[in-house]
């Protein structure tokens, strides 16, 4: 929902897809840096202490920018720079969110657990932005940023009563520096694990930053600013929440490489249509086809990883993994933002999907074990 109303907000003030860019690029910037030391911390410390503190700072940094909304003081400078430090808090969250889940639920259940936590994020995808679009129309983003503040508070209520029934030790406190090298050189090492790594960040930098564009396309394109782009979000949503349910049916019948590899090659079409229409119902029904290959692929990916890393590896491997799109896909769409502003967002995602089908079948021809994956 803060992310829908944050991108409304932001062309809403300068009317351009580079601003959006940036923005999105501010929140990527402190993990692209500090993803690789937030793996080590999360290998050494209770990731549930780790959440605790990451959910409070994004309670705060929500309620502040409600503040400035409602005090009519908000400029862009203030979103990109709150959009910054709430990538610093990210870089440690996402790691240590993914790690949590094998803390919850032991090894024999990380499949499902990993395809729950994964319906429930993409429910937020359709609630929030159908609220968003609501509030957007009714009384304003501000009420957005509080109403996501607010949320926190059963967030972090929740991690106080969690327990973390399979936690294993850490990795003890040998340098950091020292152990960031060894996650690196492990993964780098590893047949399995590099080319989803790659797939991830391929994704990550290309199409994934279909979602960063949407404010522009649903207000240039679909002449609809604030009920489009809720449609458009919502869609997406609704095609995640199906996809995940579909994951056990497809992965047990053509196992889980396949079916990451074909859902990337899915919404490398689907993004290139996006850009080819003018239809709200055919972007929407397209953007539901971009959501459900999305967890397809992401959920296939991180399952595969998790199952495959050593529990002594784990959070310095998962860190690579939410680098892609916690900091690879910020960078990325600061560039994608100027290019869009010139040539515009239909020839954009035309690009996009193009580079990320053609990546993916290279590296797909590189590492053809991949889709041998069960």
């Amino acid at each position: 929902m803060q992310m829908l109303a944050q991108g409304w907000l932001v062309f809403y003030l300068t009317r351009s897809e580079l601003a959006l860019g940036l923005v999105t690029f501010a929140s990527g910037v402190p993990a692209l840096f500090l993803s690789p030391f937030a793996g080590v911390v999360v290998d050494r410390f209770s990731r549930r202490a780790l959440l605790l503190v990451t959910q409070i700072v994004q309670m705060i940094l929500a309620f502040v920018l409600a503040a400035l909304v409602f005090t009519e003081l908000v400029q862009v400078w203030h979103i990109v720079f709150l959009a910054f430090l709430l990538g610093l808090t990210k870089s440690l969250d996402a790691p240590a969110r993914q790690a949590f889940i094998k803390d919850m639920v032991g090894h024999e259940d990380m499949s499902s657990g990993i395809t729950l936590n994964s319906i429930m994020v993409n429910g937020g995808r359709v609630i929030g932005p159908s609220l968003a679009g609501v509030l957007l129309a009714s009384l304003g983003a501000g009420w957005c940023f509080l109403l996501n503040g607010v949320t926190f508070i059963a967030v972090i209520f929740s991690l106080f009563v969690i327990r973390e029934k399979y936690r294993v030790p850490g990795v003890g406190k040998g340098s950091p520096i020292k152990q960031m090298r060894e996650g690196l050189a492990f993964s780098r090492r590893h047949q399995t694990i590099l080319p989803l790594l790659l797939l991830a960040a391929v994704a990550a930098m290309s199409v994934v930053n279909t979602i960063t564009l949407l404010p522009a396309f649903a207000d240039v394109v679909l002449r609809s600013p604030v009920d489009g782009l809720s449609l458009l979000s919502a869609a997406q949503g609704v095609g995640a929440i199906i996809g995940g349910f579909m994951l056990t049916v497809l992965v047990n019948r053509f196992g889980h490489g396949r079916v990451a590899a074909i859902m990337m090659l899915v919404w490398s079409v689907a993004v290139i249509s996006l850009g080819n229409t003018t239809q709200v119902p055919i972007a929407a029904f397209l953007m539901g086809l971009f959501g459900a290959s999305l967890v397809l692929f992401f959920v296939n990916t991180n399952t595969m990883i998790q199952l495959v890393v050593p529990d002594n590896y784990r959070g310095r491997v998962m860190s690579l993994f939410t680098l892609s799109f916690v900091s690879l896909t910020p960078l990325s769409a600061l560039f994608i933002g100027a290019i869009a502003n010139s040539i515009g967002t239909p020839a954009m995602l035309t690009i996009l999907g193009t580079i990320n089908g053609g990546l993916a079948l290279a590296i797909l021809m590189r590492w053809p074990a991949v889709w041998r994956i069960e």
